[in-house]
């Protein structure tokens, strides 16, 4: 494991997008998953909150995402990485 988080999830996940008929759809079922696990550790009282701010950041990273110029010879079907 690395310092990053980040990429290491991406690390774990990458055999799995990489696969011929890798289903998106399921993929993201198991990483929401691991969203949800975590809105759940966190004390009754402040889930509703995490969960805001995790929907809320998933938008605005989407956006940001999708916003940036690619730079030449870059793979817009890869991640960015740190």
């Amino acid at each position: 494991m690395s310092d990053c988080i980040h990429c290491d999830i991406h690390d774990l996940l990458e055999p799995e997008l990489v696969r011929d008929g890798a289903d998106l759809g399921a993929i993201a079922a198991k990483v929401t998953e691991v969203l949800a696990d975590l809105v759940i550790m966190a004390d009754p009282q402040d889930r509703a909150a995490l969960l805001a701010d995790v929907i809320a950041n998933l938008g605005h990273i989407v956006l940001e995402k999708t916003d940036q110029p690619q730079g030449a010879g870059s793979d817009d079907t890869k991640p960015r990485r740190h």
